[in-house]
């Protein structure tokens, strides 16, 4: 596990410090997070209707590495809710694979850092399980990153999320990098949270779900098969899969754990229907 001497932090940095970020050339120099914060304020303000996953890309590069993602952890302790918050810089085809592989119930990550406290580096995380061992390998297939930091943060009403770093320069760059700036990384956290928050979107309206779609839906969230929803039910499996289906469409879903994740989110589902 992590210790706060692993993320010893230089907290000085001179006005002439130029405005280069990141590794380069084999050397570590100074972030400078001015301009992100910039982008991040006026978020937080309303003055920036740029999508915030656009925004953070930017942000990456100003910073110097190759991903930032975020995540807030859901009341409930569900990670499917805790998707809806998901915003990352990683490619359209590895968040497709995440949500269809279900990769949050897996993610060293996500079950880490909801415990927290301090920033903690991807390679103190256990990863003996098969499951995280074939998570990560996939993870590197698909560019997310060699390296990678991870900043819990806690706001103001308690709630609290994740950021994350991640990075493909070598390990001794790494090391550096984050001792140079963990400081100033920890300042960039609690920004993108506020302006997370700010931009989080959920569907404006509450779906209206009819009685059979609700309950095919809340049995899928308790993890029934359809098979084992139909019997239930007493209704035809093709009648389950039907429901489901227009379920997830009156969601705006793309699957139905995406589908699940967002009834939850929004009441569609109350929590203690899951109990």
């Amino acid at each position: 596990m992590p210790q706060a001497s692993d993320f010893s932090a230089v907290a000085t940095e001179s006005l002439e410090d130029r405005v280069i970020a990141g590794v380069t050339a084999g050397r570590t120099v100074r972030i400078n997070i001015d301009p992100a914060a910039i982008q991040l304020t006026d978020t937080i303000l309303g003055d920036n209707e740029r999508d915030l996953a656009d925004t953070l890309g930017s942000i990456a590069r100003d910073v110097g590495v190759s991903h930032i993602a975020y995540l807030r952890f859901g009341p409930d302790n569900s990670e499917n809710t805790s998707l809806l918050t998901r915003v990352v810089t990683y490619s359209r085809l590895w968040e497709a694979r995440y949500l269809h592989e279900q990769y949050v119930n897996v993610d060293p990550t996500v079950s880490y850092g909801r415990r927290a406290l301090l920033p903690f580096d991807w390679s103190k995380l256990p990863a003996r399980d098969p499951a995280v061992k074939a998570f990560i390998a996939d993870a590197t297939r698909y560019n997310v990153g060699r390296h990678g930091l991870s900043i819990p943060v806690r706001n103001r009403l308690g709630v609290s999320s994740l950021v994350s770093f991640s990075s493909d320069c070598s390990k001794d760059e790494w090391a550096s990098y984050k001792s140079t700036n963990m400081t100033k990384l920890q300042q960039l956290s609690g920004l993108i949270d506020s302006a997370a928050n700010i931009n989080a979107k959920l569907p404006a309206e509450t779906a209206k779900l009819s009685r059979r779609e609700e309950q095919c839906l809340i049995w899928a969230a308790r993890g029934k098969t359809f098979h084992e929803a139909a019997e239930i039910l007493n209704i035809s499996f093709g009648s389950v899969k039907a429901h489901l289906d227009t379920a997830r469409h009156k969601l705006h879903c793309i699957n139905l754990t995406h589908a699940v994740a967002v009834a939850l989110a929004t009441g569609v589902i109350p929590a203690n229907a899951l109990k």
